[in-house]
């Protein structure tokens, strides 16, 4: 699977060259109106949540199958997953790259070892130091096992 990761003023375009898996993002412009603090709703398989006072996101996925096109708009936490059976070869491009910054969710480089330890333990209500070692034992970059095969303790996919 790729890393999660989101652009800031980039929209990514991804097709799909070679095997399937799925993909999913985070939109908040899909959501109609707003919740109250902190509830989640499911609703048609996607899942729609808001923080408090913040905006309402909704998981947006689906399947990935040879010549896919996906457009993933600036600021759209993305992921893509490959099959257990399949590799997935996406070819990506991005566009409005100019001044555009990548921040990624996981791996070495996340954006969440950037933030004080202060934050960190109000964002995830525990103490900074479980935060750092959850996000610090990912030393991949970009490239992770997926969510099945951690489960099964495989690496091959």
């Amino acid at each position: 699977m790729t890393a999660p990761v989101y652009n800031s003023k980039a929209t990514k375009i991804a097709i799909v060259v070679e095997g399937e898996g799925y993909f999913e993002m985070a939109c908040p412009h899909l959501s109609q109106g707003r919740q109250q603090g902190g509830q989640q709703r499911e609703r048609g398989g996607s899942q729609q949540r808001e923080i408090r006072g913040g905006p309402s996101y909704q998981k947006v996925s689906s399947r990935l199958t040879r010549g896919t096109v996906v457009v993933v708009p600036a600021g759209h936490p993305f992921v893509a997953v490959a099959s257990n059976n399949q590799n997935l070869q996406l070819l990506c491009f991005e566009v409005n790259y100019h001044n555009n910054e990548k921040y990624p969710l996981a791996g070495k480089r996340n954006v969440m070892n950037q933030l004080e330890r202060q934050a960190k333990e109000l964002a995830f209500g525990m103490p900074a130091r479980e935060v750092e070692e959850v996000f610090n034992s990912q030393q991949d970059e970009f490239f992770f096992k997926g969510p099945r095969q951690q489960h099964q303790g495989r690496s091959d996919a």
